[in-house]
């Protein structure tokens, strides 16, 4: 069986994995760490689109890790940090998502990273969906995960994103929960929840 960390160290090409994380967000950041880390070891490029205290953290844990590999990745853009939230107010436009200025914002990101590496991949981290969610835009984060998906197809790029769980005790409904994570090739909530095409495998 395929475990949780397993799948963050091979991340292939078109593997599109959720995290939903709780109060205490340190899982997350261990589990993206983890993904980049490997990244880094492997020479892809790496795109994370997080807010500030997960970039923070991600990058002190990176840091503490590999501290020389880190600092020449992140000197040379093949490691690049984008702001969630100023990145997505700039693919919206009256409210909406636009594809044309998602693909205007990302795609440029994307090939500095790939141009930059050495490795065989690219690998982006993003919470510009969980932003949506916590802010009830269940119909938007859905649209947004079809728009990753769609690049990433493009792009031969493996993502991961993250939404805090507690969103899905309010408005969520059934059906918008089920379109969020049926976007995804796996989910993970703890131990013992990585799913894959909707059975536990691990």
């Amino acid at each position: 069986m395929t475990t949780w960390n397993e799948l963050l160290e091979r991340a292939e090409p078109a593997e599109h994995v959720v995290h939903l994380y709780g109060e205490n967000d340190a899982l997350l950041t261990a589990s993206v760490s983890r993904y980049l880390a490997e990244g880094l070891r492997r020479g892809d490029g790496l795109l994370v689109i997080a807010t500030k205290d997960h970039a923070d953290a991600i990058t002190r844990q990176l840091e503490q890790a590999d501290p020389a590999r880190t600092a020449a990745a992140m000197a040379a853009r093949r490691l690049l940090f984008l702001d969630a939230g100023i990145t997505l107010a700039r693919i919206m436009a009256d409210g909406e998502l636009r594809w044309e200025r998602f693909e205007r914002t990302i795609a440029p990101a994307l090939d500095e990273v790939r141009a930059r590496s050495h490795g065989p991949g690219i690998r982006a981290f993003g919470e510009m969906v969980g932003l949506l969610g916590v802010a009830g835009q269940f119909a938007a984060a859905s649209q947004l995960e079809d728009q990753w998906n769609r690049l990433m197809q493009e792009h031969a790029i493996a993502l991961f994103c993250a939404y805090p769980v507690d969103i899905y005790n309010g408005d969520c409904s059934m059906a918008a929960l089920g379109a969020i994570l049926g976007a995804h090739t796996h989910m993970y909530a703890g131990p013992g929840t990585l799913l894959s095409s909707g059975r536990t495998v691990a």
